[in-house]
């Protein structure tokens, strides 16, 4: 694997075109052979969304700074017309520094990384900053994502529209979820893990904790994101569900801590509507879910929704739901609520207030 460094190509710290240019130069490499590039202390100013190609790691000095300078994102992972399946950019590592997207002085909506189309993407020991209503990482038709001790801070809304905006975004390709590149063929985002992150405010101007930390709000019938393991972070101050999840197979939330959070996880089927269809356009209606495990989470002071929300329409239910050990805040919105659900296990649940359901079949609780 070649190693260099951004410096070599150009990039000098606090100038627009020099560390534009330069950036883009070093990832560039990647398309002779696989290439390790090495970014020093400084802070370094973008004015164009960056392209990372395969087999590219990137490695940054703990004080190094990716600040944006413009009203683009920071960093993709393809260009137009884009891929199909998982057969685009990745075998892509990120490790260490701070992604600035300067939202505190520049009010413009976009995403940091916008990553689609690829397999085995792994983002660690990353702070992303100061996000204006986009995502920090929207991660869409990936197969194989990692994103480990990473610190998300500072969210900015001031249109009121962005509720449903996640730090990350599990998605997949469709045109309105991911609008960067594409085939948009619904290639979905499965096999991921995200542990040990934190999920809170940056302390800057006009900044504020994340609505959703982690989710999903986009499908297609017969498409299922798979093997989403969230485990072992911290979620303080979201203002909505920290993690609302969207008809999967294997979901585990697991360890996780929840302080002075709006609502904890919700976890939905689809109902009839744009995301029931097929790719073709067909309507086929209601679709849910398999195989939810919420354990071992400490939720405080979860503020105005339920807890763990576990929901489906219209009798079609989502089964196999296991909620147990987990511990609560005494206060009377901690409350379970299922509706439309099968073969539900809840147990061991510490100060849980209420559980609440309807339509549940198989429910084993020992409240």
């Amino acid at each position: 694997m070649k190693k260099i460094t951004v410096t070599e190509y150009g990039a000098k710290g606090r100038h627009l075109i020099c560390d534009t240019i330069g950036f883009q130069r070093a990832l560039n490499q990647a398309k002779k052979q696989p290439v390790e590039i090495y970014v020093p202390v400084g802070t370094y100013y973008i004015v164009k969304e960056l392209v990372i190609y395969h087999h590219t790691t990137l490695i940054l000095h703990k004080d190094a700074v990716i600040r944006r300078i413009s009203n683009g994102a920071l960093l993709k992972n393809g260009e137009k017309p884009g891929y199909k399946g998982y057969e685009g950019n990745g075998h892509i590592k990120i490790k260490g520094g701070t992604f600035d997207q300067f939202g505190h002085v520049l009010n413009f909506n976009n995403t940091i990384m916008s990553l689609g189309h690829a397999r085995e993407i792994k983002i660690e020991d990353v702070t992303f900053k100061n996000v204006v209503g986009g995502h920090a990482i929207d991660a869409c038709g990936l197969d194989g994502f990692h994103v480990k001790n990473c610190h998300f801070l500072g969210f900015r809304d001031d249109s009121g529209k962005r509720q449903f905006s996640e730090a990350i975004q599990i998605d997949l390709q469709l045109k309105d979820s991911f609008p960067k590149f594409g085939y948009y063929d619904g290639t979905p985002t499965k096999n991921v893990i995200i542990e040990g992150c934190y999920f809170g405010n940056s302390g800057e101007s006009m900044m504020q904790p994340w609505n959703r930390a982690i989710g999903s709000h986009a499908s297609q019938y017969d498409i299922y994101y798979e093997n989403i393991f969230i485990e072992n972070n911290t979620f303080e101050g979201m203002g909505d569900y920290a993690v609302t999840l969207l008809k999967s197979k294997t979901v585990h939330v697991t360890g996780n801590k929840f302080y002075n959070c709006a609502g904890g996880v919700r976890y939905l089927a689809v109902n009839k509507g744009k995301y029931s269809t097929t790719i073709e356009g067909e309507e086929k209606g209601v679709q849910a879910g398999e195989e939810v495990i919420i354990s071992r989470n400490e939720f405080q002071s979860i503020k105005n929704e339920e807890v763990i929300l576990i929901k489906s329409y219209k009798g079609v239910k989502n089964s196999d739901i296991y909620i147990y050990d987990n511990t609560f805040s005494e206060n009377e919105n901690c409350v379970i609520k299922l509706k439309e659900a099968k073969d539900v296990y809840c147990h061991n649940n510490h100060h849980l207030n209420a559980l609440k359901d309807e339509h549940v079949e198989g429910l084993y609780s020992d409240l």
